[in-house]
């Protein structure tokens, strides 16, 4: 399970569990996050890569990787 982790000077999220939708952005009137944000913590609350394809995901890049070849395995701690 990853939690989202806004950076300062963000609102926090509605709830714990929230996690940005698909084709989420934040809203433009918000700072930028400082520079090497993290956005994701995994269950022991350190920071973690994120959920491929979310918002923020370290390895969101890899999604478009694996579907012009198929025979990769990704591998996502």
């Amino acid at each position: 399970m990853h939690k989202f982790n806004s950076p300062p000077d963000w609102p926090e999220p509605p709830s714990a569990s929230w996690r940005p939708p698909v084709g989420w952005q934040p809203d433009p009137a918000w700072p930028a996050a400082p520079k090497g944000w993290r956005f994701w913590l995994n269950r022991s609350g350190r920071r973690s890569s994120g959920p491929i394809g979310a918002y923020g995901a370290v390895d969101a890049g890899r999604l478009e990787l694996a579907t012009v070849d198929p025979g990769l395995l990704l591998m996502h701690s």
